[in-house]
């Protein structure tokens, strides 16, 4: 299993930060590699989705589920269904002396140990692309 813990920092409020964060489904339009995400189902402080991505010219597709804590600003998502064995983690708003930015921690497996040497480093330079991104369209 692979673990990826990061923050990216930018010129955005926290709450601006937040609202692109929570706006799943602008993802494809800026995020290289995410083809498509749609939001199945919403219920409170949970929310379920579609995803599919292109990782290494291979699509990968999975359902998760989030958890959104709006009072602290962050998303607690995991995989319900999927190509992957394992994908799990949050976002976090944070703001300190440094300024405001989005912290990532993900925990994933391919599944495939033969390989996983190999796709678990693309698969966590994706996931930075994809939160520096979110910090970026809030800047």
């Amino acid at each position: 299993m692979a673990v990826l813990h990061t923050t990216h920092r930018g010129a955005g409020t926290p709450d601006h930060l937040w609202k692109v964060l929570l706006d799943i489904e602008a993802f494809p339009s800026y995020m290289e590699g995410v083809n498509e995400v749609e939001i199945t189902e919403e219920d409170g402080d949970r929310r379920t989705s579609s995803w599919v991505v292109e990782l290494k010219g291979s699509e990968m597709e999975w359902d998760q589920e989030d958890v959104i804590d709006a009072g602290r600003r962050r998303v607690e998502f995991r995989q319900t269904d999927g190509d992957l064995a394992n994908y799990e983690g949050y976002w976090q708003i944070v703001e300190d002396a440094e300024g405001v930015g989005l912290e990532l921690k993900v925990e994933f497996d391919i599944g495939l140990p033969m390989v996983a040497e190999m796709i678990h480093p693309a698969v966590a330079k994706a996931l930075e692309g994809y939160q520096q991104g979110i910090v970026e369209q809030s800047s």
